[in-house]
């Protein structure tokens, strides 16, 4: 279908916003956070309830095209946008509604965690989702949902009681325990398989301040950094704490003097969100040991810290991403990270070396699609860039730099953390729950509608 022919009349029960090429906005409207995918979409359905979403869903349906799927746009390998097919905008849709008393928050597909902090924030509550305000909720959940919270109380999936979903075939489904349990299990972390998720409901958490330890070390001391993060968050750590280190070169960040401001090196976020006494004393005495060139210990409201990133991490950069997960920090994985964060070219590249367990392995293996409840620590080495010129060098130092970690690794991966090169490997994102994935995707997207993900081929 040539862009801009389909008018708004062509698409029944649509009474949301279309936006065609050639239209004012459209160009605004098409673009993602990562800047590496220029795609132009015959049409954007902007949705206001699932209604819309249904009949942008028969829409594509009936003229053939790809359909994507897009939330916060923050999809790394581009999956939020395609060429010539309709992609389904949900930001319309973007209500949170918190029920303080029964500690429960509806959030509409189309939020962003910002908007969902800020309104649980509100009551002292949170939902454990993510690091930068401006991810989408409905990605992130759906492929697990990592954040700095997530030993304490779990990934957000841990958190999710209910879904409604606009399937394949326009049906609403309510989809829980005790509904469509199938689609349910398969949601939290089968990725976005299964049908587009019109509204979440959540478990909140009481919680509104984070004790945090920054530090930075230069990279001749970061195996000495790691090796004091693999100790502290041996199997006996507290759920409570946290440890995240990111080889890379300083960050402008307020606790870091601008004479080291691009200098290599490894900052470490340890972060502690029980008992306010108990954390000091323990960040008290690794900071002490630690003796970093610069650091900061301090209470931090969550929505600050929440923010903390967003401008390093603004939309319209270039990302390409590689991950895995590790069941340890053994000595030639911490030789491996170590070596490849010396070579870090750009400021806002990374290697990010953040501790998992605590609540996280408490959940049964097989009671959600997520299948790396025994990993200890995941690996993301996210290149990030401004110029185009800079592409091929900055993919390559990530391929190189996985490349060397990769035999220390499970094989398994994150789905939120894989590019659009890693497509075909199903195995690796889903492990032992791809079979029963691969039954879900039959009932409920037989024809593989839904395939602009870290696709589960029904047909395999």
């Amino acid at each position: 279908m040539a862009g801009g022919m389909t008018t708004q009349q062509d698409i029944t029960g649509f009474e949301g916003e279309l936006v065609y090429p050639g239209d004012v906005d459209y160009d605004q409207r098409r673009a993602i956070w990562n800047a590496m995918h220029d795609r132009r979409p015959a049409l954007i359905a902007r949705c206001r309830a699932p209604r819309d979403v249904a009949a942008a869903i028969a829409h594509g349906r009936r003229e053939g095209m790809p359909i994507a799927v897009r939330g916060g746009g923050h999809s790394m390998p581009g999956h939020s946008t395609c060429d010539e097919g309709v992609v389904i905008d949900l930001r319309p849709m973007n209500a949170v509604r918190v029920d303080p008393v029964a500690r429960r928050a509806r959030v509409q597909g189309g939020a962003l965690l910002g908007e969902l902090d800020r309104a649980t924030q509100a009551h002292g509550l949170v939902v454990p989702a993510g690091v930068v305000s401006h991810t989408g909720v409905a990605g992130l959940t759906l492929g697990g949902g990592v954040g700095r919270l997530m030993r304490r109380f779990g990934l957000t999936i841990d958190s999710l009681l209910a879904a409604e979903v606009v399937t394949a075939d326009g049906q609403v489904l309510t989809a829980s325990e005790d509904e469509n349990p199938d689609l349910f299990w398969g949601l939290r972390g089968g990725g976005g398989n299964f049908g587009v998720v019109a509204e979440f409901e959540f478990a909140l958490h009481e919680l509104r301040d984070l004790l945090i330890l920054a530090t930075f070390h230069p990279i001749d001391r970061a195996p000495e950094v790691l090796e004091r993060g693999r100790q502290e968050m041996a199997s006996a750590a507290p759920d409570e704490l946290l440890w995240t280190s990111f080889l890379r070169k300083a960050p402008p960040l307020p606790w870091i003097s601008p004479q080291l401001v691009g200098r290599p090196g490894v900052t470490s976020l340890i972060e502690w969100s029980g008992e306010a006494g108990r954390g000091r004393r323990l960040l008290e005495a690794i900071q002490a040991e630690f003796r970093p060139i610069a650091g900061s210990l301090e209470t931090v409201p969550f929505l600050e810290i929440q923010t903390m990133t967003d401008e390093i991490f603004a939309a319209g950069k270039r990302t390409y991403i590689k991950a895995g997960f590790a069941r340890e920090l053994s000595d030639p994985l911490i030789a491996a990270l170590c070596g490849q964060g010396a070579e870090v070219g750009s400021p806002f590249s990374q290697i990010e070396v953040l501790a998992m367990g605590g609540a996280i392995r408490r959940v049964a293996p097989a009671a959600t699609a997520f299948p790396h409840r025994d990993a200890a620590w995941l690996i993301n080495i996210p290149a990030t860039w401004e110029d185009a010129g800079a592409d091929d060098e900055e993919i390559a130092w990530a391929r190189r730099s996985f490349a060397a970690v990769g035999p220390h690794l499970t094989g398994g991966k994150y789905v939120n953390f894989m590019g659009d090169d890693e497509r075909s490997d199903a195995g690796g994102a889903y492990g032992a729950t791809l079979r029963r994935l691969q039954e879900v995707k039959r009932a409920y997207d037989p024809e593989n509608v839904f395939r602009l993900n870290q696709n589960i081929d029904p047909q395999m």
